[in-house]
């Protein structure tokens, strides 16, 4: 099949020191939008990718999680190509969360577990309020009527834009990643939303690898290292 996505089969049990970007080139047809990316992105570092809209951020992101392979150059982990891992093994690593989340119409617990959680399971119930917790949702959750067991509505209409990215970072937690993505995920937030996710990112830092997409200055000023893209 010519559309049929290539993997590997190298499995990585953990990630244990760094994701590298070799003379990365990427075009969308005649259009180039990344020209020879050299990164470095070290475990358990906060890296912020800036640069105006049409410079790649999300291309890049893309060639990160594995959606999309560049058309020259390399992206390895640990050493080991992109190319040679196990994808589904790879993503399994990463969790990413995007501007506009997928909320569904069904229980706060579902959307943060995935319908992957054994209800009876007090380990399961504890591992989904400590998501959430991280992702400070437990004030907004404690204040409905049915709590974890309430139905959010379709896109989640039942929350604010806030809450419905904070059920998205917790589903993300949940799932446990080493390598967390933030695709401009405050950038659609009120001011108080946003600081509660930025809370949420900085005390992630130095637990987790983090990349961030942002405009804003105030997500971005606490990464140890910025990188900028320019069209």
């Amino acid at each position: 099949m010519i559309n049929k996505e290539n993997s590997g089969s190298h499995r990585l049990k953990s990630f244990q020191k760094e994701i590298v970007l070799r003379n990365v080139n990427f075009s969308y047809d005649s259009r180039q939008v990344l020209f020879d990316i050299n990164m470095i992105i070290p475990k358990n570092k906060t890296i912020a990718i800036v640069g105006e809209s049409g410079a790649g951020k999300t291309t890049l992101f893309d060639i990160l999680t594995g959606l999309v392979t560049p058309q020259s150059g390399t992206v390895s982990i640990d050493g080991i190509d992109y190319r040679d891992l196990s994808l589904p093994n790879l993503r399994h690593m990463i969790g990413y969360i995007t501007q506009e989340p997928v909320i569904f119409n069904d229980t706060i617990t579902n959307n943060i577990s995935f319908w992957g959680a054994d209800l009876q399971g007090s380990e399961y119930r504890k591992r989904i309020k400590n998501a959430a917790a991280l992702a400070h949702c437990t004030e907004f959750i404690e204040e409905t009527l049915r709590k974890y067991e309430t139905v959010i509505g379709d896109k989640g209409i039942k929350l604010s834009v806030g809450q419905r990215q904070r059920i998205a970072i917790a589903r993300e937690l949940f799932k446990d990643p080493v390598i967390m993505i933030f695709d401009e995920a405050t950038s659609a937030l009120d001011t108080e939303s946003e600081k509660l996710i930025q809370q949420s990112i900085n005390s992630m830092m130095g637990k987790r690898t983090m990349v961030i997409i942002a405009h804003r200055l105030s997500t971005v000023k606490n990464c140890d290292y910025i990188y900028v893209l320019y069209k």
